[in-house]
């Protein structure tokens, strides 16, 4: 039995690391809901479609419910932080563009966090630049 456990144990550490690290694969920027206390700040992934740039959350994550209710966030994308407006775009629509494209950019990334959560639930966020 205590060897089932370790096995266990170690499959569980094994997958935690393996999650964080394709988290990590490919352009991870930092965002930040302005207006809200305490600041935090989420390392999340992004995408440039045609009509914005797109970050993916999910209902019940502070980050993302914080950003959508202050509609502005500050946003460090290549080590330069922006301010942008937040839209929430929530729509089968456009969920699905965003998801298409996140899993052309960050590919078998984004497949295997996929099995750990649900993107179809996931809350599609577009950032504009404030002026």
């Amino acid at each position: 039995m205590l060897g089932f456990i370790k096995v266990a144990l170690a499959s569980v550490l094994v997958l935690g690391g393996l999650i964080i690290g394709m988290s990590e694969w490919g352009e991870v920027v930092v965002i930040r809901p302005l207006g809200v206390e305490p600041a935090q700040e989420t390392r999340i992934w992004i995408v440039d479609l045609p009509d914005g740039a797109f970050v993916r959350g999910s209902s019940g994550k502070a980050w993302t419910e914080n950003a959508a209710k202050a509609g502005s966030a500050a946003l460090r994308r290549d080590g330069v932080w922006s301010n942008y407006t937040v839209t929430d775009v929530s729509g089968r629509q456009t969920l699905n563009r965003v998801n298409t494209a996140m899993r052309k950019k960050y590919g078998f990334s984004d497949r295997f966090i996929g099995w750990t959560e649900d993107f179809s639930l996931a809350w599609p966020l577009r950032l504009d630049s404030a002026p």
